[in-house]
């Protein structure tokens, strides 16, 4: 697709997208509605319509990419080019002066096979509607200034409602705490969407099997409504990294809650430091504690001693074991009776692993 050959006859942009779930694929394409619907049904294809068929979830990866891209302006530099194009049909000026920006979003459509389409399917929306609504305008015939100056505001109004609307899920993502990082919610931004979702449904018999493609009109949430309930279907399920906030597409049951081993690793961090911190501030916690450290340290008395240490091991992890199973039962919100029972059963059993300790160390001088 050659984006800066946007004639304008058709304001519609359309975003259209197939599953092919055993294979692990999916099919993004973007373009006018009625070349999709040629595709989708018919198989064919055209130079006006952009296809990619990727691994099944890129277009999450893309929803992050986007979500990132303010390190890179990306989305400032759609943004800024779409105010400019407002201003070129407000002012009413000719084609010529629309070429920076126009330019500027063609540098930035990724025709590659990795290209990002979430951030194609935007630039050719602003461009199919601002060769449509400019168009438009000039060919109407006005006699007076007045009435040329107030159908210009008419039609620039109307072309940015349509890119706000089309640009504000971007726009409008949250941060996590603490973070300058920006993320989807899915659930919270596609509940909140004021308008209705209409979405077309195209069903195809290509080689063999049955098809079924989703193609929406100036609308990406729409398709991502389709997306995530397509994936629910297929048991994956679109959620948010807990650490880093990032999307993620993952099996039901098997894949990980993380986006990445560093994620994971930091989960772990906190995990166990939140448990160390409970841990401390725990009465039976440090019973527990005191009882362990105790009685491991009487095997300093048996070192030079390796069947000593050994006789004293066994009876140590028998005791330790009925330690930790009578801890498991009680909490900080146990009866006092039996949090003092477990108590003073620790302390009888620590008596006993240092008498033990002692009686194995006397026979150690005897030999």
């Amino acid at each position: 697709m050659n984006i800066k050959n946007i004639t304008g006859e058709n304001k519609t942009a359309s975003i259209g997208i197939s599953f092919d779930i055993p294979n692990e694929k999916e099919i993004i394409a973007i373009g006018s509605p009625d070349r999709l619907k040629s595709y989708f049904t018919l198989g064919i294809e055209n130079s006006e319509i952009e296809i990619r068929t990727r691994k099944l979830g890129s277009l999450v990866d893309e929803m992050n990419e986007l979500a990132q891209s303010e390190a890179d302006d990306k989305m400032q530099m759609v943004a800024e080019c779409s105010n400019g194009l407002c201003g070129i049909i407000s002012d009413g000026q000719g084609n010529k002066s629309a070429e920076e920006y126009i330019n500027a979003l063609a540098e930035l459509y990724d025709s590659s096979n990795k290209g990002n389409m979430l951030l194609n399917f935007m630039i050719f929306f602003i461009l199919t509607n601002y060769r449509y609504n400019h168009r438009t305008l000039n060919s109407e015939w006005h006699v007076f200034v007045s009435s040329m100056k107030k159908s210009a505001a008419r039609f620039a109004e109307q072309f940015n409602t349509c890119v706000s609307d089309m640009l504000l899920p971007f726009r409008n993502l949250p941060t996590v705490p603490e973070s300058n990082v920006r993320y989807w919610n899915i659930p919270e931004q596609i509940n909140a969407s004021p308008t209705d979702l209409t979405v077309h449904i195209y069903y195809t018999h290509l080689n063999g099997t049955w098809q079924t493609a989703y193609v929406a009109d100036d609308s990406f949430l729409a398709v991502l409504r389709i997306y995530v309930d397509m994936l629910k279907q297929a048991n994956r399920i679109v959620a948010n990294c807990p650490v880093c906030g990032k999307l993620i597409v993952k099996d039901r049951i098997n894949n990980s809650d993380f986006c990445s081993q560093e994620c994971r690793n930091v989960h772990k961090r906190e995990w166990t430091k939140e448990n160390r911190i409970k841990n401390a501030e725990s009465d039976v916690q440090n019973i527990y504690t005191t009882f362990y450290n105790n009685t491991n340290n009487q095997k300093r008395k048996l070192k030079r001693s390796p069947e000593a240490l050994e006789k004293y091991n066994v009876r140590f992890n028998e005791l330790k074991e009925k330690a930790l199973t009578m801890k498991r039962g009680l909490s900080d919100d146990s009866p006092m009776s039996e949090v003092l029972a477990y108590s003073e059963q620790l302390l009888d059993w620590e008596t006993e692993l240092r008498g033990l300790a002692d009686q194995l160390r006397e026979k150690m001088s005897e030999k």
